[in-house]
Protein backbone atom coordinates (compact mmCIF):
# COMPACT_ATOMS: atom_id res chain seq x y z
CA UNK A 1 0.00 0.00 0.00
CA UNK A 2 3.00 2.39 0.90
CA UNK A 3 4.31 1.46 -2.73
CA UNK A 4 1.08 2.91 -4.54
CA UNK A 5 1.06 5.92 -2.08
CA UNK A 6 4.25 6.81 -2.91
CA UNK A 7 4.03 6.01 -6.86
CA UNK A 8 0.67 8.29 -6.74
CA UNK A 9 2.09 11.14 -4.90
CA UNK A 10 5.31 11.19 -7.53
CA UNK A 11 2.96 11.23 -10.10
CA UNK A 12 0.82 14.53 -8.55
CA UNK A 13 3.61 16.16 -8.31
CA UNK A 14 5.70 15.55 -11.53
CA UNK A 15 2.42 14.38 -14.48
CA UNK A 16 0.07 17.77 -13.85
CA UNK A 17 3.06 19.99 -14.35
CA UNK A 18 4.12 17.62 -17.46
CA UNK A 19 0.85 18.40 -18.95
CA UNK A 20 -0.23 22.33 -18.24
CA UNK A 21 3.94 22.99 -19.61
CA UNK A 22 3.60 21.27 -22.66
CA UNK A 23 0.30 22.53 -24.24
CA UNK A 24 0.97 25.84 -22.41
CA UNK A 25 4.08 25.64 -24.80
CA UNK A 26 2.72 25.05 -27.58
CA UNK A 27 -0.07 27.58 -26.91
CA UNK A 28 2.29 30.28 -25.96
CA UNK A 29 4.97 30.03 -28.64
CA UNK A 30 2.14 29.37 -30.86
CA UNK A 31 0.81 32.72 -30.40
CA UNK A 32 4.03 35.21 -30.64
CA UNK A 33 4.66 33.08 -34.15
CA UNK A 34 1.32 33.81 -35.38
CA UNK A 35 0.74 36.97 -34.08
CA UNK A 36 4.13 39.16 -34.16
CA UNK A 37 5.57 36.94 -37.06
CA UNK A 38 2.77 35.54 -39.06
CA UNK A 39 -0.08 37.89 -39.04
CA UNK A 40 1.31 41.05 -37.44
CA UNK A 41 4.70 40.67 -38.92
CA UNK A 42 7.32 42.91 -37.21
CA UNK A 43 10.20 41.47 -38.31
CA UNK A 44 11.43 38.26 -40.10
CA UNK A 45 13.03 34.98 -38.70
CA UNK A 46 14.03 32.39 -40.53
CA UNK A 47 11.51 29.55 -40.82
CA UNK A 48 14.02 26.72 -39.89
CA UNK A 49 14.37 28.65 -36.91
CA UNK A 50 10.65 28.36 -35.59
CA UNK A 51 10.70 24.70 -36.90
CA UNK A 52 13.81 23.30 -35.32
CA UNK A 53 16.12 25.53 -33.03
CA UNK A 54 13.61 27.33 -31.02
CA UNK A 55 11.62 23.95 -29.98
CA UNK A 56 15.35 22.58 -29.41
CA UNK A 57 16.13 25.36 -26.90
CA UNK A 58 13.00 26.59 -25.57
CA UNK A 59 12.47 23.44 -23.12
CA UNK A 60 15.62 23.60 -21.02
CA UNK A 61 13.89 26.72 -19.70
CA UNK A 62 11.00 24.93 -18.07
CA UNK A 63 13.55 21.87 -17.30
CA UNK A 64 16.17 24.51 -15.63
CA UNK A 65 13.62 26.63 -13.67
CA UNK A 66 10.70 24.25 -13.24
CA UNK A 67 11.26 20.55 -13.26
CA UNK A 68 14.87 20.59 -11.89
CA UNK A 69 13.12 21.61 -8.65
CA UNK A 70 10.38 19.68 -9.10
CA UNK A 71 12.68 15.36 -9.92
CA UNK A 72 14.75 17.21 -6.14
CA UNK A 73 12.08 14.71 -4.64
CA UNK A 74 13.61 11.41 -6.49
CA UNK A 75 16.42 9.88 -4.97
CA UNK A 76 18.29 6.47 -5.81
CA UNK A 77 20.99 4.19 -4.17
CA UNK A 78 23.48 5.81 -6.67
CA UNK A 79 23.75 8.58 -9.06
CA UNK A 80 21.25 10.54 -8.04
CA UNK A 81 22.03 13.54 -10.14
CA UNK A 82 22.87 11.82 -12.79
CA UNK A 83 19.22 10.24 -12.57
CA UNK A 84 17.64 13.01 -11.98
CA UNK A 85 19.21 14.46 -15.15
CA UNK A 86 17.73 11.75 -17.41
CA UNK A 87 14.07 12.94 -16.19
CA UNK A 88 15.05 16.33 -17.84
CA UNK A 89 16.22 14.74 -20.79
CA UNK A 90 12.81 12.98 -21.40
CA UNK A 91 10.84 16.27 -21.07
CA UNK A 92 13.34 17.90 -23.46
CA UNK A 93 12.70 15.07 -26.03
CA UNK A 94 9.32 15.18 -25.52
CA UNK A 95 8.67 18.89 -25.46
CA UNK A 96 11.32 19.65 -28.19
CA UNK A 97 9.16 17.13 -30.47
CA UNK A 98 5.74 17.90 -29.44
CA UNK A 99 6.76 22.10 -30.46
CA UNK A 100 8.63 20.42 -33.82
CA UNK A 101 5.15 18.91 -35.15
CA UNK A 102 3.33 22.26 -33.70
CA UNK A 103 5.42 24.62 -35.35
CA UNK A 104 5.26 22.64 -38.69
CA UNK A 105 1.23 22.25 -37.84
CA UNK A 106 0.95 26.07 -37.60
CA UNK A 107 2.89 27.25 -40.33
CA UNK A 108 0.60 25.12 -42.69
CA UNK A 109 -2.48 25.70 -40.93
CA UNK A 110 -2.41 29.27 -41.33
CA UNK A 111 -1.38 29.43 -44.72
CA UNK A 112 -4.56 30.40 -47.00
CA UNK A 113 -4.80 29.87 -50.41
CA UNK A 114 -5.20 32.39 -53.11
CA UNK A 115 -6.72 31.92 -56.42
CA UNK A 116 -6.15 34.13 -59.30
CA UNK A 117 -6.32 34.28 -63.21
CA UNK A 118 -2.51 35.30 -63.44
CA UNK A 119 0.74 36.29 -61.51
CA UNK A 120 -0.53 40.19 -62.62
CA UNK A 121 -3.29 40.27 -59.74
CA UNK A 122 -1.07 39.10 -56.57
CA UNK A 123 0.10 42.86 -55.74
CA UNK A 124 -3.41 43.41 -55.78
CA UNK A 125 -4.28 41.19 -52.59
CA UNK A 126 -2.78 40.91 -49.26
CA UNK A 127 0.25 38.71 -49.49
CA UNK A 128 -0.70 34.81 -48.91
CA UNK A 129 1.58 31.64 -48.47
CA UNK A 130 -0.54 29.56 -51.31
CA UNK A 131 -1.42 30.63 -54.68
CA UNK A 132 -3.21 28.80 -57.17
CA UNK A 133 -2.39 30.24 -60.31
CA UNK A 134 -4.91 29.62 -63.05
CA UNK A 135 -2.65 30.81 -66.48
CA UNK A 136 1.35 31.89 -66.28
CA UNK A 137 4.11 31.12 -68.23
CA UNK A 138 7.47 30.31 -67.71
CA UNK A 139 10.50 31.92 -69.73
CA UNK A 140 13.44 28.97 -69.78
CA UNK A 141 15.79 31.42 -71.63
CA UNK A 142 16.41 33.74 -68.38
CA UNK A 143 17.19 31.35 -65.43
CA UNK A 144 19.92 31.14 -62.64
CA UNK A 145 21.33 28.29 -60.21
CA UNK A 146 22.51 28.29 -57.13
CA UNK A 147 24.83 25.46 -55.42
CA UNK A 148 23.99 24.97 -51.58
CA UNK A 149 25.89 22.36 -48.89
CA UNK A 150 25.09 21.69 -45.76
CA UNK A 151 26.74 19.03 -43.44
CA UNK A 152 24.68 16.86 -40.91
CA UNK A 153 24.41 13.33 -39.14
CA UNK A 154 26.79 11.42 -36.43
CA UNK A 155 30.62 12.74 -36.90
CA UNK A 156 29.59 15.12 -39.42
CA UNK A 157 29.47 11.99 -41.83
CA UNK A 158 26.59 13.44 -44.31
CA UNK A 159 26.94 15.93 -47.09
CA UNK A 160 23.90 17.33 -48.09
CA UNK A 161 23.33 19.03 -51.79
CA UNK A 162 20.50 21.09 -52.67
CA UNK A 163 20.87 22.90 -56.56
CA UNK A 164 18.50 25.96 -56.74
CA UNK A 165 17.01 26.39 -60.37
CA UNK A 166 14.94 29.51 -60.82
CA UNK A 167 13.38 31.21 -64.14
CA UNK A 168 10.78 34.46 -64.64
CA UNK A 169 7.28 33.73 -64.30
CA UNK A 170 5.34 35.80 -67.15
CA UNK A 171 1.59 36.28 -67.67
CA UNK A 172 1.48 35.07 -71.36
CA UNK A 173 4.86 33.33 -73.48
CA UNK A 174 4.76 36.60 -76.03
CA UNK A 175 4.92 38.83 -72.87
CA UNK A 176 8.31 41.64 -73.43
CA UNK A 177 10.77 41.53 -70.28
CA UNK A 178 11.49 45.25 -69.79
CA UNK A 179 12.35 45.31 -65.91
CA UNK A 180 14.08 42.57 -63.60
CA UNK A 181 11.08 39.83 -63.03
CA UNK A 182 8.97 40.30 -60.28
CA UNK A 183 7.79 36.73 -59.63
CA UNK A 184 10.31 33.69 -60.41
CA UNK A 185 9.31 30.08 -60.27
CA UNK A 186 11.91 28.22 -58.20
CA UNK A 187 13.02 24.16 -58.31
CA UNK A 188 15.01 22.90 -56.12
CA UNK A 189 16.41 19.43 -55.84
CA UNK A 190 18.48 17.95 -53.39
CA UNK A 191 20.59 14.38 -52.69
CA UNK A 192 22.50 13.33 -49.68
CA UNK A 193 25.98 11.38 -50.13
CA UNK A 194 28.75 10.69 -47.48
CA UNK A 195 30.97 13.08 -46.40
CA UNK A 196 33.76 10.78 -45.64
CA UNK A 197 35.23 10.31 -48.42
CA UNK A 198 38.30 12.65 -50.78
CA UNK A 199 37.28 15.90 -51.98
CA UNK A 200 37.88 14.95 -55.51
CA UNK A 201 35.12 11.76 -54.90
CA UNK A 202 32.32 14.24 -53.35
CA UNK A 203 33.34 16.75 -56.30
CA UNK A 204 32.76 13.79 -59.11
CA UNK A 205 29.21 13.13 -57.31
CA UNK A 206 28.36 16.86 -57.25
CA UNK A 207 29.67 16.97 -60.94
CA UNK A 208 27.46 13.99 -61.47
CA UNK A 209 24.12 15.42 -59.92
CA UNK A 210 24.64 18.86 -60.89
CA UNK A 211 24.20 17.39 -65.22
CA UNK A 212 21.36 14.63 -63.46
CA UNK A 213 19.17 18.27 -62.32
CA UNK A 214 20.20 20.04 -65.26
CA UNK A 215 18.68 17.13 -67.22
CA UNK A 216 15.42 17.02 -65.22
CA UNK A 217 15.17 20.98 -65.98
CA UNK A 218 15.50 20.78 -69.88
CA UNK A 219 12.01 18.57 -69.42
CA UNK A 220 10.60 19.92 -66.80
CA UNK A 221 6.65 20.11 -67.00
CA UNK A 222 6.26 23.61 -65.41
CA UNK A 223 2.58 23.18 -65.40
CA UNK A 224 1.95 19.75 -63.28
CA UNK A 225 1.53 21.33 -59.59
CA UNK A 226 -1.42 22.20 -57.55
CA UNK A 227 -1.02 25.11 -56.27
CA UNK A 228 2.78 27.71 -55.45
CA UNK A 229 3.67 28.16 -52.15
CA UNK A 230 5.49 31.50 -51.89
CA UNK A 231 8.73 31.07 -49.96
CA UNK A 232 9.02 32.76 -46.70
CA UNK A 233 12.21 33.57 -44.89
CA UNK A 234 14.19 30.81 -45.48
CA UNK A 235 17.75 29.33 -46.36
CA UNK A 236 15.57 28.10 -49.50
CA UNK A 237 14.26 31.56 -50.03
CA UNK A 238 18.12 32.97 -49.84
CA UNK A 239 19.66 30.30 -52.08
CA UNK A 240 16.69 30.99 -54.79
CA UNK A 241 17.78 35.31 -54.01
CA UNK A 242 21.05 34.24 -55.04
CA UNK A 243 20.03 32.38 -58.16
CA UNK A 244 18.33 35.21 -59.40
CA UNK A 245 21.23 37.42 -58.84
CA UNK A 246 22.81 34.92 -61.27
CA UNK A 247 20.26 35.45 -63.76
CA UNK A 248 19.78 38.96 -63.83
CA UNK A 249 23.44 39.95 -62.28
CA UNK A 250 21.89 42.57 -60.02
CA UNK A 251 20.88 42.54 -56.21
CA UNK A 252 17.38 41.46 -55.78
CA UNK A 253 14.56 43.70 -54.74
CA UNK A 254 12.37 42.51 -51.65
CA UNK A 255 9.38 42.60 -53.32
CA UNK A 256 10.73 39.89 -55.88
CA UNK A 257 8.27 36.62 -54.96
CA UNK A 258 9.66 33.04 -55.38
CA UNK A 259 6.87 30.46 -56.32
CA UNK A 260 8.32 27.07 -55.62
CA UNK A 261 5.61 24.43 -57.17
CA UNK A 262 3.81 21.82 -54.82
CA UNK A 263 2.10 18.98 -56.17
CA UNK A 264 0.25 17.30 -53.17
CA UNK A 265 -3.42 19.06 -52.62
CA UNK A 266 -3.64 22.20 -50.62
CA UNK A 267 -5.93 20.02 -48.86
CA UNK A 268 -3.61 17.97 -47.47
CA UNK A 269 -1.11 20.15 -46.45
CA UNK A 270 -1.57 19.45 -42.85
CA UNK A 271 -1.07 15.90 -43.28
CA UNK A 272 -0.86 14.05 -39.62
CA UNK A 273 1.15 16.41 -38.16
CA UNK A 274 -1.50 17.29 -35.50
CA UNK A 275 -1.86 13.87 -34.97
CA UNK A 276 2.06 13.00 -34.54
CA UNK A 277 1.84 16.14 -31.70
CA UNK A 278 -0.49 14.43 -29.61
CA UNK A 279 0.89 11.20 -30.37
CA UNK A 280 4.08 12.74 -29.45
CA UNK A 281 2.72 14.00 -26.20
CA UNK A 282 1.16 10.44 -24.95
CA UNK A 283 4.51 8.42 -25.47
CA UNK A 284 6.43 11.14 -23.19
CA UNK A 285 3.65 10.84 -21.10
CA UNK A 286 3.82 6.58 -20.67
CA UNK A 287 7.47 6.68 -20.66
CA UNK A 288 8.10 9.38 -17.89
CA UNK A 289 5.07 7.21 -15.88
CA UNK A 290 7.25 4.38 -16.60
CA UNK A 291 10.46 5.52 -15.44
CA UNK A 292 8.39 7.11 -12.01
CA UNK A 293 8.07 3.89 -10.40
CA UNK A 294 11.52 2.95 -9.65
CA UNK A 295 13.18 5.98 -8.10
CA UNK A 296 12.39 6.75 -3.80
CA UNK A 297 11.58 9.48 -2.41
CA UNK A 298 13.62 11.85 -0.69
CA UNK A 299 12.74 11.06 3.50
CA UNK A 300 10.94 14.68 3.75
CA UNK A 301 8.89 13.58 0.91
CA UNK A 302 7.73 10.21 1.68
CA UNK A 303 6.50 11.94 5.16
CA UNK A 304 4.46 14.05 2.61
CA UNK A 305 3.52 10.50 0.36
CA UNK A 306 2.90 8.39 3.46
CA UNK A 307 1.09 10.40 5.98
CA UNK A 308 1.02 9.27 9.91
CA UNK A 309 1.94 5.48 8.67
CA UNK A 310 3.04 5.11 12.68
CA UNK A 311 0.18 6.45 14.07
CA UNK A 312 -2.07 3.79 11.71
CA UNK A 313 -0.15 0.85 12.34
CA UNK A 314 -0.74 1.89 16.29
CA UNK A 315 -4.25 1.77 15.91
Amino acid sequence: MNINRTYIFKLQQIIPDFAIISFGSVLALGFIRWFFFLEYPILEIDEEIWHFWIPVIFPWIPNYFWFRQKFRILTFKKDTEKRRFSFQIIIWLTLGTILIFSQHYLTTTTGKLLVLKNVKEIQKHKKVRYYRITDFAVFPFIGGVQSHFRISGKWNSDLNMTIYFVNPILTHKTQHIVNTPQYWYGVKFHKRISNLGSNLKKERKYQAFFKECVAKMKKYDYHKLDHFECKPASVDRENFRTAIQFATRSQVKNDVMILEPVSEPYEQRDGHKLAWMFGTFVLGLLVLMLTLIKPALTEDEEINAVPDVSSTNEN
